[in-house]
């Protein structure tokens, strides 16, 4: 590999980290965790507790890599 294939895949990887970090900060979902506001719309309508962890995860996430 040259210098443009190194400089090229470090582009590539850093788009990679940005993308992933805008994709936490802003994500996918806007679910709130308050799940009397948005009623049966909502992809966790039927399973609170799988809500709860997804919530507890992304923020243990953003947490770890400071994006509060």
């Amino acid at each position: 590999m040259n210098l443009a294939s190194w400089l090229i895949l470090a582009l590539i990887i850093a788009a990679v980290i940005l993308d992933i970090r805008y994709l936490l900060k802003n994500g996918v979902d806007s679910c709130s965790g308050s799940c009397s506001s948005c009623g049966g719309s909502c992809k966790w309508a039927h399973d609170i507790e799988k809500a709860r962890r997804s919530i507890q995860r992304k923020k243990k996430i953003k947490a770890f890599l400071h994006l509060d």
